[in-house]
Parts: structure tokens; sequence; C-alpha cells
């Protein structure tokens, strides 16, 4: 049996319900979880604080999601971060755009907790046994 694999996520949303719902589902998988609600605000803390995974909204007001794997992906601190997108954007151009940019996940909002705790688990563990994300 696989080990469940605690972290310490960033979940970044512009829509307050959908933060506190990510939230509220990691929490309850042993998770620490910090919030932002914009990308100029996810940069901040990631430069701040030590992530082990960020999940991350793609339009959000200001710096949007597309922006942040960019920022993330040029700094060489915050580029080993494993990202997972969760957005409402059905359309596979933003989502092949998303691995590009280097995440590792592409999911639809309303994703049900159990696969989210899927995802999350393995994104996490694919880290814990390379140091780095694949």
């Amino acid at each position: 049996m696989m080990t469940q694999e605690y972290g310490n996520i960033l979940v970044v949303d512009d829509n307050r319900m959908n933060r506190l719902k990510l939230r509220k589902s990691l929490e309850r998988n042993g998770h620490s979880v910090s919030l932002s609600e914009d990308g100029q605000g996810a940069l901040k803390s990631l430069r701040a604080q030590s992530f082990d995974l960020v999940l991350l909204d793609l339009v959000m007001p200001g710096i949007d999601g597309f922006q942040v794997l960019e920022a993330m992906q040029n700094d060489s601190e915050l580029r080993s971060i494993p990202v997972i997108v969760i957005s409402a954007v059905e359309d596979s151009d933003s989502a092949q755009k998303c691995l590009d940019l280097g995440a590792e996940d592409y999911l639809m909002k309303d994703v049900a907790p159990a696969e989210l705790n899927q995802r999350v688990t393995a994104s996490l563990s694919r880290r814990d046994m390379s140091g780095e994300p694949m």
C-alpha cells in the first residue's frame, strides 16, 4: 500500500468559495494549506515560504495562471515546485499551454475530492522519489 504523502500546498484562486472548498478537502487529507486570491499574491507567497505543490486557477484578475506558470519557470528557486492547474476552462489548447509552461497536471473545476487527493498524492510522491518533479 502506498503511504500517504503530506505536503505544504498553496491554493491560488480568485474565488473565495473555491479556495475554501479546496482547503477543506486538502486539510481533511492531512496537508497544510495556504491560500492566495491572485497571481501576484501567489508569487509573493512562493518566494517567502517553501511549498511542495501549487494548485493554480487560470482565470484571475491581474496576473493570471499562465503568467504565474511562466514566472515560476523563469525562477530557478520556483521551477522545481509542481503545479496542478484547476480550471473551468475546458479547452485542450489551454491545457496544452499549461503543460508546456511546466504544469504537471490539469484538472477541471469541481474536481471530486477523491480524484483531487489522488492527483495531489501522486504529485507529492513523484517529487519525493526524485527530489524534483518529473
